[in-house]
């Protein structure tokens, strides 16, 4: 038997949730803009490389790991 009853069931609760999110997601990319970055690469000193490098890493992952799961299988 499952329960329903869980902290993301209602959706007045997840868009909270999200609503938060969002907000401490720009005030990130905001200090991003206003921090001095030292930066040992050139392209480490562009604006907003963190976050996009860190999300374009995000979707290589799971398509590294699915090519990965294909390296691996056994034939069967």
């Amino acid at each position: 038997m499952t329960s329903d009853n869980t902290l993301f069931s209602s959706p007045k609760t997840l868009k909270t949730v999200m609503v938060i999110f969002a907000i401490f997601l720009g005030c990130l990319l905001g200090a991003d803009f206003l921090i001095h970055p030292h930066a040992s690469f050139t392209v480490d000193g562009w604006p907003e490389f963190n976050p996009i490098f860190g999300f374009l890493s995000g979707l290589a992952l799971p398509v590294l790991a699915l090519g990965l799961s294909f390296l691996v299988k056994n034939g069967k």
